[in-house]
């Protein structure tokens, strides 16, 4: 299963208007996950460079010279201190040449440099490295299944992870964009929890296609069933929790998300996520059913 970041529909309207643009459309099938043995670099996660070549892990970088395997490590130290995690998959950046993506292979974190004209290093997004960290958490737990509800499941919880460390490292409870650093006109997003639709709205990148409401749901086959599409709605029940009850993304909520992760299985649905959530909401029981209710899920 390889899980990445940019949806393939945002990657597809790009190559519509630059001809020259492919990197995200296909991830090599030939990715190899066989590890090498190698002493482990300081910090949590280990860096490896691919040399701009998409045969992966590639050579491992033990010194503090390369700025990207910097800031991936920055990120799992940041993610070790919030999540409460003590292994990592390793990373991998400078992954192919001008690859605009990053994605989760089953083994290790992989990060493009970005095409420079329509996105940046990938590694520059602390919020992409928890989201693909995210993925990784979810194969280890619930095994959700990268296929239509489930899956979309899949990329809500990664997005949890993602926002969560990202509103605490900046103490900012507002801020619902994910992936905005990597978008080089600096007022795009890739997704935003709280207002599914709205990340971005252009010629290049179109306009977000996700929706916020089971009105909306997107019955499709491309994207493994609307993962990166249809997460938008749990996404949105998470942020109106937060919005609701104004707790802190990182506090309440995230404790709450995380145990009712351990209530799902591979099949899961949005409503028993939501079931589960309220299953383990506590005090917040009023604010979880208001939150679900607002996306048309009722518990």
């Amino acid at each position: 299963m390889i899980c990445t970041f940019i949806p393939p529909h945002m990657s597809k309207k790009v190559a519509e208007t630059d001809k020259s643009f492919s990197s995200g459309i296909k991830v090599d099938t030939t990715l190899r996950a066989a590890r090498e043995s190698a002493v482990a670099a300081v910090g949590p996660i280990r860096v490896y460079h691919a040399s701009n070549r998409t045969a992966i892990p590639g050579s491992l970088i033990q010194d503090d010279g390369d700025e990207a395997a910097q800031r991936v490590r920055g990120h799992s130290h940041l993610m070790q201190q919030l999540f409460g995690i003590d292994e990592f998959p390793d990373g991998v950046v400078h992954y192919g040449r001008g690859y605009a993506n990053a994605f989760f292979n089953g083994s290790y974190l992989v990060f493009g440099e970005g095409d420079g004209e329509i996105f940046g290093d990938f590694t520059r997004a602390l919020d992409i490295t928890a989201h693909e960290m995210g993925h990784a958490i979810v194969s280890l737990g619930p095994k959700l299944m990268y296929s239509g509800e489930s899956g979309a499941l899949n990329e809500h919880l990664a997005d949890v992870f993602g926002v969560t460390v990202q509103q605490w490292s900046r103490n900012d409870q507002k801020d619902w964009r994910i992936g905005e650093e990597i978008l080089v006109d600096s007022v795009s997003a890739v997704r935003n929890m709280l207002n599914p639709g709205t990340a971005y709205d252009n010629a290049v990148l179109g306009k977000d296609p996700q929706p916020g409401h089971m009105d909306q749901y997107r019955k499709i086959r491309a994207d493994n069933g609307g993962v990166h599409i249809n997460s938008g709605i749990p996404n949105r029940a998470f942020a109106l929790l937060c919005e609701i009850t104004q707790e802190p993304s990182w506090g309440r909520p995230l404790a709450m998300w995380r145990r009712a992760m351990e209530d799902l299985g591979p099949r899961s649905t949005f409503r028993q996520l939501a079931l589960a959530t309220w299953t383990h909401s506590g005090g917040l029981n009023p604010a979880v059913r208001e939150a679900w209710a607002g996306v048309g899920i009722s518990i």
